[in-house]
C-alpha cells in the first residue's frame, strides 16, 4: 500500500505538471523513475491512466477519477503536517514567471513579503520578457503584462499598470512640436516584440489609435527605456522604469494631456491545482494585498 500512495502522489504531479520531465523536475527525481512508477501504479489497477504522446498527457477516464482522489489525499496529507505541527507553515517548491520589466514594480516587493510569511516555501522566480510554456517549463504561475493568447489555463486580472509617452529631450528638440496624437504619425517609435504594433491615446473622453513606425524594436522594456535614453526615439513604458529619469530630466513626457492606454496585468495559472497548494496560497496572498 505505500508503494501504491508513493505512485499515485507522483502520478498527481505529473498530471498537475502535465509532462513526465517536469514532474520529475518538480520531484527531483528522474523522468524514467516518474514513467516506471505510473507504470507500476497502472498495472496494480489493470487499467491506463495516462494517454501518452510525444505533445502532450491527457487522462484516461479511469485516470480523471484517480487524480481526483489523489489530490485529496495529499490536502489531507498536508493538512494532517500543519495540524501536528501546530502552525500553518507552507513547504515545497514554488516556480513563477514573471515580466522582466516588473523587477522593480510593486509585484516584486509583494512576492517578497510572500516569502517572508513562508520561509518554508522554495520559491523560484524567472524574470523574462519572453511568454514562458508553463507546462514544459514547469511553471506553477506566471505573470504576464497586456494581451493573452487564448488557453485552458486560469487568469486572474492582478492590476493596471499606467503607461507614459516619453522621449530625450535630445529626441524632442529635433521634432516640430507635436499639438496632437496626429503629429506623432512621423517620429521614430521604439517598438517591443511582444506588444501590438499600435497604441491608443485618450483625452477628455476621445479615443486615438495610432500605427507604430520606427526603425528598432526590442523583446525587453528596459532595452527600451536605454534606446529612448540614447535619442532614437519614442516608447510608452511603465511609469516606474521611467519616473527617475523624467523627474532629473533624462527623459521628457510628450503630449502630456493625452492619457496611454494602461496595460492589464494578469496571473495565468494551471486549473488543476488544489486549496492547499502553495500556487493558491500566492494567490490568495496577492488578492489581499494592495496593489
Amino acid at each position: 500500500m505505500i508503494d501504491d500512495l508513493k505512485s499515485m502522489a507522483i502520478f498527481a504531479q505529473t498530471v498537475r505538471r502535465g509532462s513526465f520531465r517536469a514532474a520529475a523536475k518538480a520531484l527531483a527525481l528522474s523522468p524514467s523513475v516518474v514513467s516506471y512508477q505510473i507504470t507500476k501504479l497502472e498495472e496494480r489497477l489493470g487499467t491506463a491512466l495516462i494517454y501518452r504522446s510525444t505533445r502532450k498527457l491527457s487522462m484516461t477516464a479511469e485516470g480523471e477519477a484517480l487524480y481526483t482522489h489523489a489530490q485529496q489525499m495529499l490536502d489531507q496529507a498536508e493538512l494532517g503536517f500543519r495540524a501536528v505541527s501546530g502552525r500553518d507553515q507552507a513547504t515545497g517548491k514554488l516556480t513563477i514567471t514573471l515580466p522582466l520589466s516588473v523587477t522593480s514594480d510593486v509585484i516584486t516587493r509583494q512576492i517578497a513579503e510572500f516569502s517572508k510569511e513562508n520561509p518554508g516555501i522554495e520559491l523560484h522566480c524567472i524574470y523574462s520578457d519572453e511568454r514562458l510554456d508553463l507546462t514544459s517549463e514547469g511553471i506553477d504561475i506566471a505573470f504576464s503584462l497586456g494581451k493573452l493568447p487564448d488557453s485552458s489555463l486560469n487568469v486572474r486580472k492582478i492590476a493596471t499598470k499606467k503607461r507614459t509617452l516619453v522621449c530625450s529631450p535630445e529626441y524632442y528638440a529635433r521634432q516640430a512640436e507635436p499639438k496632437n496624437p496626429d503629429d506623432l504619425k512621423d517620429w521614430n517609435w521604439i517598438r517591443h516584440d511582444m506588444l501590438p504594433v499600435s497604441r491608443t491615446l485618450y483625452k477628455d473622453g476621445k479615443k486615438y489609435e495610432m500605427n507604430l513606425t520606427g526603425n528598432i524594436s526590442a523583446n525587453s522594456a528596459e532595452a527600451m527605456v536605454q534606446f529612448a535614453l540614447n535619442g532614437l526615439g519614442l516608447i510608452t513604458a511603465a511609469g516606474w522604469l521611467v519616473e527617475d529619469y523624467l523627474e532629473n530630466g533624462r527623459l521628457v513626457r510628450v503630449l502630456p494631456d493625452w492619457e496611454v492606454e494602461p496595460l492589464n496585468f494578469y496571473a495565468v495559472w494551471h486549473g488543476n491545482i488544489t486549496e492547499c497548494s502553495n500556487t493558491r496560497r500566492l494567490l490568495n496572498f496577492l488578492r489581499d494585498y494592495s496593489q
